[in-house]
This record gives C-alpha cells, structure tokens and sequence, in this order.
C-alpha cells in the first residue's frame, strides 16, 4: 500500500485536503471520486520525497522553464488532438513522446499521469506556474466548465503567439540604441588604452602646453590604464548594488515609472502594456472567465505596477457594482478612446467581442509607435555616436592644429 496526499472539492465548493492509503494512483482517485469530490490535486507521498515533489518517479521542479516554441508546439497539438476526438490522456502522452525536451517531456508526462488519476487537466497544468500560467490555468478550468476545450486551447496559441510577436518587437526597438551606445563606448575606450598612449609620449617630450580638453583625455586615459582594477571593482559593486535595488519593491516602482514616463521609448512601453493588459483582460472575457478573475489575472500579467494597481483597484470598484468604463476614466493612464469603446461594449452587452476589437486597436497602434521610435532613435544615435567618438578625436588632435607652437616649445 501507498500514501497519498489530496486537495479535493466537495459538492459545497469547500476545498479539503489530506491522506489516504491505496495500491495505486487510479485507486486512491476512485475513493475520492466515489464519495462525490472533485480532484484538484493528488499525488503518491513517498519516502524521502517533499508535498513539491512529482509524484510517479518524475523529478523536475516546478520552477521549470521551457522555450517559447515548445509551450506553442504543446497548445497546437493538444488542441487539434483534442478537436478529432483523440482522449486527453492519450493526447498527452502523445504529445510527451514528441517533447523538444526532457524537461517538458517529463512535465508533460507528470501532466498525463495526474489527468489519469483523476484531476482535472487545470489544476495538472496548475503545478507548472512558471510554465503555464494563471491566465492558461484560468483559461481551462473555463473550458472545463464550457466543454469547449479544442477552442479555449486555440486561443491561448493565439494569445501566446501575439505576445511573443509584441515581446520580439519591443525588444528589438529597445535592443538597437543600446547595442550602438555600446559600441559606441567600446570605441572610446579603445582609444583611451591604445591611442591615446601614443600621443602622449609625442606631446610629453615637446613639453608644450596642451589644450584643456586633451589634458583631460590624457588624465583619464592615465586613471584607466593605472587604476583599472579598482575601476573594474567599483562598476561591479555598483552593478551588484543596482540590481539588489530593482529587485526590491522601491527599486521596481523607480524603474517601472522610468519605463513609462521616459521621452520618447515611455509612450512605446505604456502602448506595450496596455496592448498587453487589454488582450490578457479580451481573451479572458471571451472565453468565459468572470470579470473579476479576469481582472486579478490582467493584473498579474500586466508587468507594471502602476498598471498592476489600475486592475486591482478596477476589480475592487467592479467589485462594489461599479461599471468598469466609468471607473477606466478615471485612471489617467488608460486612453479616453478605449474608455469608451469599453462604455459601448458594456451598453450592448458584447464587452467580449469589443474588448478583442480594443486589443487589436492597441496592438495596431503600438506597432506604429515601435516604427516611429525606431526612426527617430536612429538618428539621434547616430548624432550622439559621432558628437562622442568625434570629441574624442577633435581633442586628441588639437595640439596638431597648433603644431608651429607645440614645436616652437
């Protein structure tokens, strides 16, 4: 006989946990199931094993994270298996056999042998957060209740791959500036070490008066040649300290305002947010999820504070009867013109289907936003770039303009 622990729900919706003895999984399930509970979670308790362990011999934590394409791989084909009428359990394992990785696989796998033993595949998938997420999790038990899982799956690819498209985007309008300002840094430095040097010893045994700016060039190339171990010290330790600051809480609001708030990049990060929240807060609506459930998980996904405060404190007045539209205007960060779409939407009783058109409008105009930040970033680069590298190098060659005088001396 085996031991196994449970989290169950009655028929009064109170959840209750504990641990039984049974010879297998599928037997220990029976018992639960035979009394009228439905499984949330159940799993053998073996000796030298923890509550957050696997159960059925699979290790792998369930902080594990997987590749983008895997988790989109995963969703395609659980829904068309599931929409030909393959069984879900079939369908998983099925899907296991062909896992890019031994991580997911043995996720997927821990997933099957769950929805085996009776849990309902939401709280299987509930195990994985840093995988699946709320806003899946939240998705299927709506698809449990609806019986329309082949759809429901279809729109988390959906959901997932817009995203993921967003993501890349913004990435790679944040990713060019810092990647020239970089490169940009590199050269300078370059010419501090290696050139500088040079001119030094030219200027040295002239001993001429140099001008202010090369003097300051020829100071710090000295600092960085003669001091760079300290240097080196002194950006880790500030590096080290920086990130111990963001991860605090007073350190994510600093950094959460600048992102919002900053000229140019700030309006192209609050479209991405709100580009975000609103598709989270359209797929959840249309697919069943209360209002308030949807909220708390917009929420969550938002990546914001200052956003993440708006839904929270959006679900708290929906909460006390208040109508979300009028309660978005009063937030001064969400745009007039989703207000009232969203007014619309609630006045006909298709918020569900207005929200995806508001989704879709935002990600629209983020797209033209990340174009235009993009054109205008380029430039002003490209001026910073030459303005440093050509400082750099209009100093260096100041004392050759006045070459009769540095001679003479």
């Amino acid at each position: 006989m085996s031991r196994f622990t449970y989290r169950i729900r009655d028929g009064n919706g109170a959840i209750g946990s504990g641990v039984l003895n049974a010879s297998s999984l599928i037997e220990a399930s029976s018992m639960l199931r035979s009394e009228g509970n439905v499984i949330v979670d159940l799993r053998e308790q073996s000796a030298g094993r923890t509550d957050s362990d696997v159960s059925v011999g699979i290790t792998v934590s369930s902080k594990t994270r997987i590749k983008h394409r895997e988790l989109v791989f995963f969703v395609n084909q659980l829904a068309v298996m599931i929409d030909t009428g393959v069984p879900l359990p079939e369908a998983l394992d099925c899907i296991a056999a062909q896992a890019g990785s031994e991580e997911f696989r043995l996720v997927i796998r821990d997933v099957a042998e769950h929805v085996k033993g009776g849990v309902e595949l939401s709280a299987a998938l509930g195990r994985y957060p840093k995988i699946f997420g709320r806003l899946f999790v939240a998705m299927m038990k709506a698809a449990e209740a609806s019986g329309k899982m082949g759809m429901m799956l279809q729109r988390v690819s959906q959901y997932i791959e817009r995203q993921h498209q967003i993501r890349r985007k913004v990435k790679g309008a944040a990713t060019y500036p810092l990647a020239m300002l970089g490169f940009c840094v590199l050269v300078v430095i370059g010419m501090l070490i290696f050139i500088l040097p040079r001119f030094e010893k030219i200027y040295g045994r002239k001993a001429a008066a140099l001008p202010v700016p090369t003097q300051m060039l020829l100071a710090t190339s000295d600092a960085i040649i003669v001091y760079w171990p300290y240097i080196i010290g002194v950006l880790v330790v500030v590096a080290v300290g920086l990130i111990i600051y963001l991860r605090g809480q007073a350190g994510r609001i600093a950094a959460d305002n600048l992102r919002i708030k900053a000229p140019v990049i700030g309006n192209m990060f609050r479209q991405t947010i709100l580009a975000r929240s609103i598709r989270t807060f359209a797929t959840m609506i249309s697919s069943g999820v209360s209002v308030l459930d949807a909220l708390e998980i917009t929420a969550e996904v938002s990546g914001n504070v200052f956003y993440r405060r708006i839904w929270l404190d959006l679900k708290s007045r929906v909460t006390e009867g208040a109508g979300l539209a009028d309660e978005m205007d009063r937030h001064s960060l969400i745009p007039r013109s989703i207000v009232q779409m969203v007014a619309a939407g609630e006045r006909s009783g298709r918020l569900g289907v207005v929200l995806d058109r508001v989704a879709g409008f935002c990600e629209e105009e983020l797209q033209t936003t990340i174009k235009t930040a993009t054109n205008f970033i380029e430039p002003v680069m490209i001026v910073i770039m030459g303005a440093i590298v050509g400082g750099v190098a209009l100093a260096l060659l100041l004392p050759v303009f006045s070459i009769s005088k540095v001679i003479a001396g």
